[in-house]
């Protein structure tokens, strides 16, 4: 069997295998160039683990629509990445879920228990919400959620890639909080990545499955990454876990009301590309995890 053709039976797998293997392959070569001395990082050092974060989806979603789907892929991917023409409540839904959630959550902590609560405002951060799901979304909804639509509904398909997406962030979050957090960094990781993520992307596909727009995808990633960043509040750690607990909680919430009663979303859809061949049992997952 041929690279081309194992690809062809397995795009799944291949695509997260090449994900995380340009993103944690990168990061851990530069690392291994610093004797993976974790405490020691230069400001260039974190530009180029977020490029390296930035080229893992992106990149592998490309390459692997021109392998398999060729220009007429392409041109299809480019025509969801730009389809703007959907009803105003997807825009709704993928621009306000987040900071709706976070004030939900963040206001009435810092009435009640401290104004350390109080989130903070701070604008200019959301430009970095907008770079980041440029750049991911080409692969994650691009690429792999189709994909997985083909043979889950989307409540499942989105907990599937939420879950590779949490994982996803393992190594760079690693890198650049466990020197400092130290073995509080597992819970840190549990409850802002493994526990929130997976809720958000069902989220994402259900609005995905209804609009197969790409370009809301995008939006939609940027509004919790921006949103997020704008309204962080001036918490200590432990404050921290508690918020992001009640906002993983929140989504997790919103998306047992999607997956009980968002219609469309809970059924089976066509994985919306042009040529999308059963998966022959593929999951979700780089090559050897079984998760997104």
């Amino acid at each position: 069997m041929t690279i081309a053709s194992w690809v062809r039976r397995h795009p799944l797998t291949a695509y997260f295998a090449l994900a995380y293997g340009i993103s944690w392959g990168g990061i851990l070569i530069l690392l291994a160039g610093k004797s993976f001395h974790l405490a020691v990082h230069q400001p260039q050092d974190r530009g180029l683990f977020f490029v390296l974060m930035l080229l893992g989806p992106s990149t592998s979603g490309l390459a692997l629509t021109a392998v398999l789907d060729g220009r007429a892929g392409l041109h299809e991917l480019w025509m969801r990445l730009t389809r703007w023409r959907v009803g105003p409540q997807w825009y709704a839904v993928a621009l306000l879920t987040t900071p709706l959630l976070v004030l939900a959550i963040l206001w009435p902590l810092s009435a009640f228990v401290s104004p350390a609560f109080a989130p903070r405002f701070q604008a200019a951060f959301f430009a970095l919400g907008l770079v980041v799901g440029s750049f991911e979304e080409i692969g994650w909804t691009g690429f792999a959620t189709p994909r997985l639509l083909h043979d889950h509904s989307p409540p499942m398909a989105g907990a599937l890639l939420g879950l590779g997406w949490a994982l996803w962030h393992l190594v760079a979050d690693a890198t650049g909080n466990i020197s400092t957090m130290g073995i509080a960094w597992f819970a840190w990781f549990a409850v802002f990545w493994m526990a929130a993520l997976p809720a958000y992307r069902i989220l994402m596909t259900w609005v995905y499955a209804n609009s197969k727009s790409v370009l809301l995808a995008v939006l939609m990633h940027a509004g919790y990454t921006g949103w997020l960043f704008v309204l962080y509040p001036a918490t200590s750690f432990g404050q921290g876990l508690v918020w992001q607990a009640g906002f993983a909680a929140s989504l997790w919430v919103a998306a047992a009301i999607v997956g009980r009663w968002g219609g469309p979303a809970g059924e089976r859809v066509s994985g919306g590309t042009t040529r999308l061949p059963p998966s022959d049992g593929d999951v979700a997952a780089p090559v050897g995890r079984g998760p997104a």
